[in-house]
Parts: structure tokens; sequence; C-alpha cells
């Protein structure tokens, strides 16, 4: 799972050089899909009115990895000089700033969007809520859980039919080299099908229309 942030101006560019990966991957993960109703009391009854689905809300559980340094082994006092130490101070940083951009005296003056990307596809939206906890059970890591509220789904996988990818252009790069066909000798040849009236043709995958006399 990785994070970017894009620009308030136009979001299908990332500002950062590369994206924030988790250093370790959430150990549970879950979609909350909720319909918007309002229910309204009348002396004949009960009226509703149905404003479609909320958005869609994603809930992670996991940890930030174990503070390991290479001079003293895992560590709890010096444990800001580690590499998990780093990742969880980034991880938290997207949380308090949410795709904020700042002037030089702390007021938000343009508004970004968070850029969430995972298995299942890429979405933008903001974190809701973060939250950390420590146990004595595992004194070298810290347990976490987030909420992220998507505002706009940019890739969804598997794309269905209908789906119009709008995915931004690092990503629309890999995707088209993923799905791009290879191309066939620069032979073709042609094999009528019967008396059907088409003929598949090898150097493609188009099929042409062969018109038979009346």
């Amino acid at each position: 799972m990785a994070f970017q942030i894009t620009s308030p101006l136009d979001t299908r560019k990332a500002l950062l050089p590369h994206s924030l990966v988790m250093h370790v991957n959430p150990s549970s993960f879950s979609e909350s899909f909720t319909k918007k109703i309002e229910r309204i009391q009348t002396r004949g009854g009960f009226v509703e009115q149905h404003y479609g689905d909320e958005m869609t809300t994603l809930s992670a559980e996991g940890v930030s990895g174990a503070f390991l340094n290479i001079y003293t082994g895992t560590a709890s006092v010096v444990r800001q000089m580690t590499i998990a130490w780093d990742r969880y101070r980034d991880l938290l940083d997207l949380f308090r700033n949410n795709g904020s951009v700042y002037d030089p005296f702390g007021n938000i003056v343009l508004q970004g969007r968070v850029m969430l990307q995972y298995d299942r596809g890429t979405y933008l939206g903001y974190f809701k809520a973060f939250n950390t906890s420590e146990e004595d059970t595992a004194p070298f890591l810290f347990k976490l859980d987030w909420t992220f509220t998507v505002q706009e789904t940019i890739l969804q996988i598997p794309i269905s039919q209908n789906q119009q990818s709008v995915s931004p252009n690092f990503q629309a790069g890999n995707v088209s080299r993923v799905t791009r066909q290879p191309n066939a000798a620069n032979t073709s040849q042609t094999t009528p099908l019967g008396n059907t009236g088409l003929a598949s043709n090898t150097s493609g995958n188009n099929l042409d229309l062969i018109s038979e006399p009346g």
C-alpha cells in the first residue's frame, strides 16, 4: 500500500517525488458502503428520501514495524533512530497535513488530496481518523489503525467494460504496458470461415468483412 499527494490545481499530478510506501502492509483492510436515506415521520406515515450512496470509507489496521537499530538491535529508548520510526512519522505527518498547502503563517491556502494506491485500485480522498497504541506485549513497535474517506475512484481493479480509466500519467503507463497486445508477424494470412462472409486475419485482432456476390 502506498500514498501520494496530488496538486490542488490538478488532481492527476503527483507532488511527491516518490510514493510513500508503508513499511509494513496492513494486517486487515475493509471497505464500508452506506446508503444515504432520510426518513421523515408524518401524520400519514413515514416518508423516505433516497439520496444515493455515502462516500466509501476504507479502514485498515496494522503495525509500524519493529524499531530495529543497526547498533543496538531492537530499541525502545532510541527508537527515533530507526527506519521504522521514520516511516511511522511519514504516515503520521501525511494524516496531519491531509493534502493541505500552508502559507508561512500556518494557514491553509490550498487543499490537495491524498492518493491511496493498493491492490484493488487507486483512490483520492482524505484521512478521517488515525490512532496509535503501544502495548507492553509488543514494546518494540506501534499498533496503528486509520480510516480513509474516498472522494473519487481513479482506477478500480478489475476494470469493468463500462469504466473509463482516468489514471494519472505514471500509472496509466504501467496499465498500458500490461494490457498492450504483442504485434503479430509482418506476414498476413486470410482464411475464409465457411459461408458466413467472415475471414480471420492473422496480422491483427480485427475480422475483415467479405461481401459475397448476390
